[in-house]
């Protein structure tokens, strides 16, 4: 059973993988209706359950229901407010195991924290679909985006302009198994987090980290930002 929780749990040639993969669907998709089912169908049978947690999504939702379904699986949306996930008299730990006996796989968008703490009491795997800490999904899709339009990401320069957030986490990390250099400018107090900062450097990441947006996105292939919370 393998969950994917942070970009840098995956090893690099599976990422790859999932990406060639990814793209050789959507490939032979084009002259397929939204509703249809891939040939091959992988998913046949299996049922995921997404909870969105006080964090709603409207591509996120949409996003997986018909992944899901295209690849002959079906889902299930589960309203936190509507089950006892963790209140109640069922803990987190029930819940986890009762979800586990119904379903196939789960996708959580919540804190990181809940979610690897709900991790620990399943039998079967979780996505994350969004965490205060990383978005692993979002740069999954973005990175395949960006090779789709500009060919292969190693050794090209990616600029980040904004604040150091939850996609800057899951940011640093792609640079360091995709191969891409990591342009990061941010006012200083919205740095991002000092642990994968260092992670990455442990990692020989070619990162760099500048108040100065200018000198971010020189000579930069790609220049990419989000809302500004601060």
């Amino acid at each position: 059973m393998r969950n994917f929780i942070n970009i840098s749990d995956i090893p690099k040639k599976e990422l790859r993988l999932i990406l060639d993969n990814a793209k050789s669907r959507k490939e032979k998709r084009s002259d397929l209706n939204k509703n249809e089912i891939d040939s091959d169908a992988p998913l046949d049978g299996k049922i995921l359950v997404m909870i969105f947690e006080k964090l709603l999504s409207t591509r996120t939702r949409i996003s997986f229901d018909l992944a899901v379904k295209q690849l002959g699986g079906k889902s299930l949306i589960l309203n936190p407010d509507e089950i006892h996930y963790g209140s109640g008299n069922e803990s987190i730990y029930d819940t986890g195991k009762i979800i586990s006996l119904y379903a196939d796989i789960v996708m959580l968008r919540s804190t990181h924290k809940n979610l690897v703490k709900f991790s620990k009491h399943l039998d079967i795997p979780i996505i994350n679909g969004l965490t205060n800490l990383s978005h692993p999904c979002q740069i999954m899709s973005d990175i395949m985006t960006f090779e789709e339009l500009k060919g292969p990401i190693a050794n090209k320069k990616i600029a980040w302009l904004g604040d150091g957030n939850n996609i800057v986490y899951s940011l640093i990390e792609a640079s360091v198994q995709f191969d891409f250099q990591l342009a990061i400018a941010c006012p200083k107090k919205f740095q991002p987090n000092k642990k994968i900062v260092k992670w990455a450097k442990s990692k020989k990441a070619k990162i760099l980290i500048t108040k100065n947006p200018k000198e971010a996105v020189d000579q930069s292939d790609c220049v990419m930002t989000d809302k500004w919370i601060s």
